[in-house]
């Protein structure tokens, strides 16, 4: 006999297990979240409910903070391509904010849960003034709070429209490359919904190029798509007069991942014969192996290699890349000399005073593309000589920021995967390692929200293909070290290597760098001047002693090698590693800075 269909059934699908379903379709298998009275029937849910063959859906990952949270699941959706994270309302939510702020600035999609209080709940707060825990008001205060910094926001209180809430807000998530908030009150988790059907897709921006030539090119033309196909059309000549009459070089961004554009660029490039370079924003978005690349372009500290090859371009072609100060640290547009730039990124490309706009990135290039097969190119450049290996100093030196990084350039590979904080560890420094991999580098270099690498690689660490290196300044560290503790009890192996410099060098630099200058005794500014930290102990606390936690404490050359052979013999450890600067040590790619 058929069960009546108004009957409960208690293995069917409800709003939590529905949630968990479109993630893990998706290709999500973390959960990052903190316990909270209002997300535990949720959490609950992600611990028991199981696929076919026996697995979670989701795999809960218990951090010591909903910032630590909100930061690993950034650093896992720019590993993996989508995160999640699961936080309670108020204490929680707010916490979460600043991760989210980043990931909103810096296009990272993010799906956000925040469990809030029950109809019931509520209703008391409304009918009967009872305000309660974790509450701010009867307002509808977290869709205030995270409306700035997500493209779509959903609150869950009817179990029976969660599908399509739900699925309304991940589509936003995926095609805008965006995070979203799905508040979900505590009453709805375990409320019977509708099944999941068929899988959720991101929607473009545009129609195709094809598509819209068609629709312009009807006898009676649509004259929004022919608005659209003359502005790709007048931009693809300007970027293909500059790249046939001139000496281009290109410049490439973030823009190219976010959109995936990485083989498109590839045949472009490939194409035109030119050198390119990437911004700070956009390192590593492509292989850095490839003979025509050239560095780092980031005004004082693109190196002198890379500018030899700028001094003698006449065109330079920017694309994806965003305009930003971190992106053009310390330059003025004077400084650009012969060179006539065209930037083509955030939907519209400008050629001088000329801006054409609705052109997405794909389509200028598919556009150029198509001139080039039709009207020919040929390459005034010379594939490019490499540049001049750093010199390695004797092992009994002291380790200084360009030793260290000279040394791990010379260990990581293509099963190594950087995440660099922001500071004195990331502009010229890290920014200076050759990263072969596509996508094997990763920072926050908007937001630049310090301390953001710890738990950012604490979420990368779960693409298992490569091994994590955390590159953080002690100031920096500070702030989010309690990640190193979640990294050894998820067995995590990534290896977080502390600068410590025991001072906040940037802000020192940033403020006034008398205290860098050669021979100087300039004190530095109090602010600056950090309480030290004893990592091997620092370790030990956090894994209460595991077998899995490792330290080190690196003062000289020969260490750090010796660190690193022990590091590469050990895959199944999590490492803690302190580089231990002089205080008034900085990588030299800024004495601009210092001597200005």
């Amino acid at each position: 006999m058929s069960t009546p269909k108004n009957t409960f059934d208690p293995n069917a699908m409800n709003v939590g297990k529905y949630l968990a379903y479109r993630l893990h379709q998706l290709g999500v298998d973390q959960l990052f979240s903190v316990p909270g009275d209002y997300t535990s029937d949720l959490l609950e849910i992600i611990d028991t409910y199981k696929t076919p063959k026996g697995d979670r859906y989701l795999h809960r990952i218990g951090n010591c903070n909903e910032l630590n949270a909100g930061y690993a699941a950034d650093g896992y959706s720019r590993a993996n391509g989508l995160g999640a994270v699961a936080v309670t309302t108020g204490v929680g939510s707010f916490s979460l904010l600043n991760a989210i702020g980043g990931s909103f600035v810096e296009s990272v999609p993010v799906v956000a849960i925040i469990g809030t209080l029950s109809n019931t709940k509520l209703m008391d707060e409304i009918n009967a003034g009872e305000l309660y825990h974790h509450n701010v008001s009867t307002e509808d205060t977290n869709r205030t709070v995270y409306s700035p910094v997500t493209v779509a926001f959903e609150r869950i209180s009817n179990p029976l429209t969660a599908p399509s809430q739900i699925d309304a807000a991940i589509i936003a998530c995926i095609s805008k490359s965006k995070p979203v908030a799905i508040e979900i009150m505590e009453d709805c988790y375990y409320m019977p919904c509708a099944n999941p059907e068929g899988t959720l897709s991101p929607v473009p921006n545009y129609e195709s190029l094809p598509v819209l030539q068609g629709m312009a090119g009807q006898s009676t033309p649509n004259k929004y798509a022919a608005q659209i196909v003359q502005a790709i059309e007048k931009a693809a000549e300007a970027v293909y007069a500059k790249i046939s009459t001139e000496k281009p070089i290109l410049w490439i961004g973030k823009e190219i991942a976010t959109r995936k554009l990485q083989s498109k660029f590839a045949a472009l490039q490939q194409a035109i014969g030119a050198p390119y370079v990437t911004s700070f924003l956009g390192k590593a978005v492509v292989s850095e192996d490839n003979p025509w690349f050239l560095g780092m372009h980031d005004a004082v500290f693109t190196s002198d290699y890379t500018n030899s090859y700028l001094q003698q371009s006449t065109a330079i072609i920017g694309l994806g890349v965003w305009n930003t100060d971190l992106n053009t640290f310390g330059s003025k547009s004077t400084e650009t000399g012969n060179i006539t730039p065209v930037f083509a990124s955030r939907d519209m490309v400008k050629d001088g005073e000329n801006l054409f706009v609705q052109v997405s990135l794909e389509h200028v290039i598919d556009a150029v593309m198509a001139l080039i097969e039709k009207n020919g190119y040929k390459s005034s450049w010379q594939q490019p000589s490499p540049p001049t290996i750093p010199t390695i100093p004797a092992p009994q030196t002291s380790i200084t920021y360009d030793s260290f990084f000279a040394v791990l350039d010379q260990h990581v590979n293509d099963n190594h995967l950087i995440v660099a904080d922001i500071g004195l560890s990331s502009f010229g420094g890290s920014s200076s390692l050759k990263i072969n991999r596509q996508d094997g580098f990763l920072a926050q270099n908007i937001w630049a929200s310090i301390g953001w690498s710890v738990p950012a690689g604490l979420g990368a660490s779960f693409r298992e293909d490569v091994r994590t290196f955390v590159i953080v300044g002690d100031g920096a560290f500070k702030l989010t070290c309690q990640a190193v503790s979640t990294m050894v009890q998820e067995g995590r192996n990534a290896v977080v290597f502390v600068l410590n410099n025991k001072v906040y060098g940037v802000e020192q630099m940033l403020l006034d760098p008398a205290p860098y200058k050669t021979g100087s005794s300039a004190p530095f500014e109090e602010a600056n001047i950090l309480q030290e930290w004893d990592y091997i102990s620092l370790m030990k606390g956090f894994s209460n002693n595991a077998g899995n936690a490792k330290s080190a404490v690196v003062n000289t050359v020969g260490d750090l090698q010796s660190t690193l052979e022990d590091i590469s013999c050990d895959t199944a450890s999590t490492y803690l590693v302190s580089i231990n600067l002089d205080e008034r040590d900085y990588p030299s790619a800024w004495k601009l800075f210092v001597n200005k």
